[in-house]
């Protein structure tokens, strides 16, 4: 995991302090509804959701068929969210166990960068020969060269993004088919489990997916004030799973027990008085 988180905020770095701050903002506060709040806002977090989907579809359209894109955008939003609201159980199982198999894959993804960071130089050769970086055995400066690199001096956030997805690949080439598996084992087991306990497994996913956003939030707010967290625990790896582990159980049992869903109270018909 800590080489994956390496890699993020090494891209995070090339982005200017106010969209540091901004993401971290609009992470952290999503982040923090998901995570205590996902089940019983889960109504207007689908309709959001829908909206903000929509009108990414509505300016599509519109570049498409020359059409005028504030208004496709606004047209494109309401409709897949009030889609969104009318589909919500059906939307909400399918965006579980998309998260199911997001964590399959990426959690397998992470142990395989960790397991193949050699121990003593910061490369080592893939079986098609190809020479693989990897960034825990580079220090700060090292890391943000390579970047350079590999990206070819491209300022922006998207080109260095897909620079970076590219290196990523070549580094677990070896393992991409299990990397496959993994996403499908986690979108199987995560299918069956919304089958059978719908309550408690997306419960479970809305912590998951709140957790993840309040620690990439946190970690774009550091940056943003100069402070390179995922740096400075190199020497306590272990300390970040483990929060992530802890407040994902939090946020989960917090959901289940503690801040359920409103339910309307019957109301008791008083006796009529009598005469």
């Amino acid at each position: 995991m800590y080489e994956l988180l390496l890699r993020i905020e090494t891209l995070f770095q090339s982005l200017a302090v106010p969209a540091l701050v901004g993401v971290g903002i609009v992470a952290l506060a999503a982040g923090f509804v998901l995570w205590l709040g996902g089940t019983r806002y889960s109504a207007a977090i689908t309709g959001v959701l829908g909206a903000v989907v929509g009108s990414a579809c509505g300016l599509l359209v519109s570049q498409r068929f020359d059409l005028h894109p504030w208004l496709s955008m606004v047209i494109g939003a309401a409709v897949l969210a009030g889609l969104s609201i009318l589909l919500r159980n059906v939307l909400i199982l399918v965006l579980a166990v998309l998260v199911f198999s997001a964590v399959g894959g990426t959690g397998y993804l992470a142990v395989v960068l960790d397991r193949a960071v050699p121990q003593a130089r910061p490369e080592v050769r893939a079986d098609e020969g190809q020479l693989v970086h990897y960034f825990s055995g580079m220090d700060s400066a090292g890391r943000q060269t390579y970047m350079n690199d590999i990206s070819k001096e491209n300022d922006t956030f998207a080109g260095r993004l897909q620079a970076l997805l590219a290196d990523t690949w070549a580094a677990i080439r070896p393992h991409g088919w299990m990397v496959l598996l993994a996403i499908i084992a986690g979108a199987v087991i995560g299918f069956l489990l919304v089958w059978f306990v719908a309550k408690i497994v997306i419960a479970l996913a809305y912590s998951i997916v709140g957790t993840t956003m309040i620690f990439i939030g946190l970690q774009a707010i550091l940056l943003a004030a100069g402070f390179t967290v995922v740096s400075a625990l190199a020497d306590h790896r272990r300390a970040l799973p483990i929060a992530f582990i802890i407040m994902t159980a939090l946020g989960w049992l917090w959901q289940l027990f503690y801040w359920r869903p409103k339910t309307r109270k019957e109301v008791k018909a008083e006796p009529p008085e009598a005469e």
